[in-house]
Parts: C-alpha cells; structure tokens; sequence
C-alpha cells in the first residue's frame, strides 16, 4: 500500500515542478508586457533569456545541494524541501514587479522543481528496486509535462498571470500529504549514514571505481537539457510570434498542451521498451529520432498549420521517452550510499551549461533571424549524448547496486 500511496504524491509533486517549470513559456509573453507596458519582441527574448536561465541555474544547484541532504538525510526531508521550494517561487512570481525579482523567485521555483525530480527518481528506484523499477520511473518523471498540460489549460482560461501563479503555489498542499502517508525509503534506512560516513562518500563520488559512470551520466543527461529546454522555453513564444494576434494566446496554448500530452506518452512507454531493448539501445533510438524531429520541426515550419503542433507533439514525445529512460537507468549505476549525490550531479551538472544554452538562445533568434533557426542551433547537443552511449555500460536485468 505505502508504494501506491508514494506513487500517487511524487506523481502529484512531479506535475506541480512541471507546472513551475511551464507557466512561465506560456505567460512569458504577457508578463513581458506587465513589467514593460511598451514591450517588443527584443524584450521577451531578454527577459526570456534572464528568467529562463534563472530558473536553470537554481535548478542545478537546488538539484546538487537536495542530492546531498537525500543521502544525508533521507529521501523524504530532501522531497518535503523540494516542494517547499517549488511552491514559494510559484506564490512569489505571483507579485513580481521587476526582472530582478522575476529572476529571484524564478531561480527558487528551479531549486524546488529539480530537487521533485531528482528525489523522485531516486525514491522510486529503489522502492521498486526489485521490480519494474525502469517502467514505474519512466511514468513517474514524465508526470512532470503533464504540467505543460496544465499551463496550457491555464494560459486558455485565466489571461492574467499573476491568477494562474497563485493557483499554482497550492502545491504546497502536497507537503503534508508527503509528511503524512509517505515512509522513508528502507534501502536509504539500512545504509544510513553518520555525518562522518557522509561526508566521507561525497568525497567518494569522484573516486576512480565511479568516475567514468559519474561523468556518462553528466553527458547523457546535459546533452538532453540543452535541446529540450530550448524548445519547451522558446516554442510557445516561436508559436506566438507566427499568429496573429487574435489567435496568439490560443496557438500558445496549445502548442503547451502538445508538448505535454506527448512527453507523457513517450515517458509511458520509455519503461517498456528500456526493459525489451535495453538502456543503451533505446536512449540511442531516442536520440536519433528527438534530433531527426526537431530538423523537421524547426527548418520546414514557417506558419502557424497543424502539422507545426503534430511535430512538436511528436518531438516531446521522443523527450519524454527519452528522459523517462535516462532517468531510469541513472540511478541504475551507483550504489545506495551515493546514490542520491551521484543522480544529482549527473542530472544538475550539466544545467549550468544548459543555463548558459538558455540564456544565450536569445542570441541566435536575433543573429538568425528567426526564433525556429535559434532553438535548432541547440538540437545538435542530442548527437553528443547519442555519442556518450558508446562507453556506456548496459544495466538492464542487473540488480540495484546497494
């Protein structure tokens, strides 16, 4: 029973991060216009810029500093700050009235919405260590475009984005269910560590025996978060600058419910055929297909058509499939007492790059001309993590390390 019940909270925490991560590509537009009343386009890519990478950044260090408490002291304090975090950013974004706290309460709603993620990876792997671990995280983190869906819901019904902040920071509800019905993970418990063992293992990390595996999974997670961020932050926008404007509000939100409903459908499936093909074999079928889509996508779509929101449906498809499979097989390569720290590393090191990507994407929409040129610039990072897969080492049908 306690498997379900963690399920159904880290699956409801998972689709608040996404939510978090979301609103603000769907309102960027109008929330541009209510902190510069004369804005341009110029000014939503600066401000796109400064925000996004805001977010990416305490994402990265929210990610690796939640690694670190998960494996200090448990998987559950490192969930309940999480969502914390992520709540309090939404509420703050609700009253911004500037860039700069635009920026602040944006980097706090990152730190929470990477700490969901990264503890619900860990959590899940190894409450069903023994069974369907791979099927059972691929669905789980793929809760997290569900919020896409929801923004998109949001942006169509509630024009002002302050209303829509504020009806997002009522995830804090989820803390007390967390505290309330949700154990702490017994393989974490039967290698909990003294601090002197603590901080023992996070020197241990970067030993010889865990160096090669730690620096794979830096390079297969970054090379994703480089394309996917770009796309998921600047599509919407690309979307609306090709309406017109009685059509634009509309065409963004549903180029988000797109790109929501198809990650989750790529994160259903990522388990299955993980476990029938294998880690590597299908990381590398998703990499292949995500950059071949984004070709498609971004250099044959000039105007608003339906097969502009067919490809980005099928682009976040092969995401989601994808980052359900790499958030699966991650936790796969360390054992318990690092698990946490290594996972977080893996997936927030490479946010600090990928918060340069985001913030410099702003540039080659101007120097190019064109928003759709600008995001495939950043599609050629999925060829390196397909090339990151050749030293990788298989897991599939191995037991956890403990």
């Amino acid at each position: 029973m306690h498997r379900r019940i963690l399920f159904f909270v880290s699956w409801l925490a998972t689709v608040s991060a996404g939510l978090g991560a979301t609103l603000f590509g769907v309102y960027l537009p109008p929330m541009v216009q209510a902190l510069y009343p004369t804005a341009t386009r110029e000014d939503v890519a600066h401000v796109g810029s400064f925000a996004g990478a805001a977010f990416l950044f305490g994402w990265a260090v929210g990610g690796l500093l939640l690694g670190g408490l998960g494996d200090r002291l448990g998987r559950k304090v490192a969930f309940v700050t999480s969502t914390i975090a992520c709540s309090l950013g939404m509420l703050g974004t609700a009253f911004v009235q500037s860039l700069a706290s635009l920026v602040l309460w944006r980097m706090i709603t990152g730190a929470g919405a990477g700490g969901i993620l990264l503890t619900a990876a860990v959590f899940a792997s190894e409450v069903w260590a023994k069974d369907n671990r791979a099927r059972v995280v691929g669905i789980l983190i793929n809760a997290f475009p569900l919020g896409f869906v929801l923004a998109g819901l949001f942006q169509a019904n509630i024009a002002n984005f302050r209303t829509a902040y504020m009806l997002g920071s009522l995830s804090i509800s989820i803390v007390f269910l967390i505290l309330l019905f949700v154990p702490e993970s017994e393989i974490w418990q039967a290698r909990k560590q003294t601090t002197r063992e603590f901080v023992a293992v996070r020197s241990h990390v970067f030993q010889p025996q865990y160096r090669k595996d730690l620096a794979i999974g830096v390079g297969l997670y970054s090379s994703m978060l480089v394309g996917l961020w770009a796309a998921y932050t600047w599509i919407p926008a690309w979307v609306s600058s090709l309406s017109i404007p009685a059509q634009a509000q509309a065409n963004r939100s549903l180029s988000a419910i797109a790109l929501g409903i198809g990650a989750v459908m790529g994160g259903f499936i990522s388990g299955a055929v993980s476990n029938a093909l294998g880690r590597k074999r299908a990381a590398a079928f998703g990499y292949v297909c995500v950059f071949t889509t984004s070709a498609l996508l971004f250099l044959t779509i000039h105007e608003i058509a339906p097969l502009l929101f067919a490809l980005a449906f099928v682009l976040s498809f092969f995401i989601g499939f994808n980052q359900g499979i790499l958030s699966g097989y991650i936790p796969e390569l360390f054992p318990t007492r690092i698990r946490a720290t290594a996972t977080g590393i893996s997936f927030n090191a490479g946010r600090l790059l990928t918060t340069i990507a985001v913030f410099f994407v702003g540039v080659p929409i101007q120097v190019l001309g064109g928003y759709e040129r600008g995001i495939f610039t950043f599609a050629f990072s999925y060829l390196i993590g397909l090339m990151m897969l050749i030293p990788a080492r298989e897991t599939k049908g191995k037991d956890l390390p403990r």
